[in-house]
């Protein structure tokens, strides 16, 4: 069951991103190697809330990796069908997705995301369990893009 506030907070989020995301740009590299430590920074963030740590998992890399180059191609942000996404990994539960672009390393982009509210809350969402992460590459104004898949 997805949660209602994860549905509000990505609705919320669709409402500041674009919604054209088709291909303009060719994704020159893409990567989940950083998703370890992705994982190992948010876990340590989310001990210091009182919550349980995070690990990766394969689907939700995969999901994250789907979406990043899809960003990373039209070069703006945008989560797309989230829901329909995540049924077709077979993520099932509470989920939630976090993108940004033009940030280099994976600290810079989990330090973004914790300085967006509405970021912050998917960071700190209680169900959360795992993670996946995933950067796109292109030669769009922000060339770097990142994507974050939480879930149960």
């Amino acid at each position: 069951m997805r949660s209602i506030l994860v549905c509000a907070v990505t609705t919320m989020l669709l409402a500041g991103c674009a919604s054209d995301p088709s291909p303009k740009f060719n994704v020159t590299a893409m990567s989940t190697s950083e998703a370890a430590e992705a994982a190992a920074l948010i876990s340590a963030y989310r001990v210091s809330h009182g919550l349980s740590p995070v690990t990766v998992d394969g689907r939700l890399n995969r999901a994250a990796e789907q979406q990043a180059r899809t960003v990373a191609a039209a070069g703006q942000l945008d989560h797309g069908d989230f829901p329909r996404r995540m049924d077709a990994f077979g993520i099932m539960g509470y989920s939630a997705e976090n993108l940004t672009a033009g940030r280099q390393t994976v600290t810079e982009a989990v330090d973004s995301w914790k300085a967006s509210p509405p970021h912050n809350r998917n960071l700190l969402m209680p169900q959360a369990r795992h993670v996946g992460l995933a950067r796109a590459d292109s030669a769009s104004a922000y060339r770097r893009y990142w994507a974050l898949v939480l879930g149960q």
